[in-house]
């Protein structure tokens, strides 16, 4: 029995809506998610983050299946000034930044600074996309340039350096700021180096997060699978994979997450011979919980207390949910897991939950999975079952410890 777990980075965008992509987090032992709101790359939408947030909010309580808060993405032209605070006046106290995809999402560093330095007076939490988003514009153009436009060339126009040197340069701003500091998604073994040399001086609180893709697969299966595993960062190599779950088992990474998205095999072009062409993004939340207990109790070490630390303890702790989700104590909000370790299963055999149609972990062979789970003493997934409806899920509005927990 495990806490209730918590996916702490998700996007239920593209085929997704919120309610197709938490019945897929159900039916996955999922029990709370915290997914980004923010202005969309493309298409009409609410002209301002504070009625963007609004509407994501309102529409997750009318249809979500599990309890949800959010994080904000902060793009160029939104009015940080005014809407941070008031956003963090009704419950959010994470916000993401982007060092990557200039003229899109991207901020400069007076910006991030300007976010992080209000953020910081606010008591709420800077996340960051590291990358060095004109270095791999520059990298990618390249490569176009000499014709080498294939799965196996798209790692090098996002290498693991563009990454850690966007570390250094958000930690750095985020202690000239006096704020706290979460880095998503890390991938590099050299990002991670970054993240400890901070942690071992004075400053502001450094968070690391990792995602079910970094810890289970590697170049080569990004060549096998082409564009249905482009993300952003790229998959590494096994050297960075065997670094990440060393972080996971030394508590440098504070917390796994599935970064996922309702992508589907359509909308990632399979048709598409320019790598570079292709749609960022990949499904999984469904499927993580089971991959990364069967990867850690069987293959690299990690026990059940290690485990709950990075799904559920951790995460509650830093987005400020820590008063009523994470841990099994009185007074809590009866969000548990009920996990067999012991079915044997692959991955691929069985029906995929929401919209994706999907895995990059087709045929993969796994040892155990959720078979009861219960949010608020309300059962959502029951014999593999999800039996939580439409609109069960409430809005978690981030309590006073969001950005401000002791390591």
């Amino acid at each position: 029995m495990l806490p209730g777990i918590i996916d702490a980075h998700n996007h239920p965008y593209y085929a997704d809506d919120i309610e197709a992509f938490s019945v897929a987090a159900a039916a996955g032992g999922v029990t709370t998610l915290i997914p980004f709101a923010g202005r969309q790359w493309h298409g009409a939408g609410p002209s301002s983050l504070t009625e963007t947030v609004a509407e994501f909010v309102a529409n997750g309580q009318a249809r979500s299946c599990l309890d949800f808060g959010a994080h904000v993405i902060v793009s160029p032209g939104d009015d940080m000034a005014t809407a941070v605070p008031e956003l963090i006046g009704q419950g959010i106290a994470s916000f993401k930044a982007f060092t990557a995809f200039p003229g899109n999402r991207m901020l400069d560093d007076g910006q991030i600074f300007d976010l992080m330095y209000l953020l910081g007076r606010s008591g709420a939490l800077a996340m960051v996309h590291c990358e060095n988003g004109h270095a791999a514009v520059a990298l990618e153009r390249r490569l176009r340039e000499a014709g080498r436009v294939g799965a196996g060339d798209y790692g090098r126009s996002r290498p693991s350096l563009a990454e850690s040197e966007a570390v250094y340069r958000a930690l750095s701003l985020a202690e000239l700021a006096g704020c706290d500091a979460y880095i998503v998604h890390v991938s590099a073994a050299e990002s991670l180096d970054v993240i400890r040399g901070f942690r071992d001086r004075p400053g502001p609180a450094r968070y690391a997060e990792t995602c079910t893709h970094y810890l289970l697969l590697t170049e080569e299966d990004q060549q096998r699978l082409g564009g249905l595993a482009k993300i952003s960062p790229p998959i590494r190599g096994a050297a960075d994979r065997a670094a990440i779950w060393d972080a996971v088992r030394d508590g440098t990474i504070d917390v796994v997450a599935s970064d996922a998205s309702g992508q589907t095999r359509a909308g990632k072009k399979p048709q598409e011979t320019n790598f570079f062409e292709v749609p960022f993004g990949l499904p999984g939340v469904e499927h993580m919980l089971p991959l990364v207990v069967h990867g850690g109790l069987y293959e690299h070490a990690v026990g059940l207390t290690t485990l709950a630390r990075v799904f559920c303890e951790r995460p509650a702790d830093i987005f400020g949910l820590g008063h009523r989700k994470g841990r099994l104590i009185p007074g809590h909000d009866g969000d548990l897991v009920v996990y067999d370790p012991f079915p044997a299963w692959t991955v691929g055999q069985q029906p995929l939950h929401g919209n994706s149609d999907y895995s990059v972990f087709d045929g993969r062979q796994v040892f155990g999975r959720p078979v009861l789970t219960v949010q608020r003493g309300r059962t959502v997934l029951h014999d593999g079952a999800v039996v939580a409806e439409p609109g069960q899920g409430e809005f978690l509005p981030a309590g006073p410890a969001a950005g401000e927990v002791a390591r």
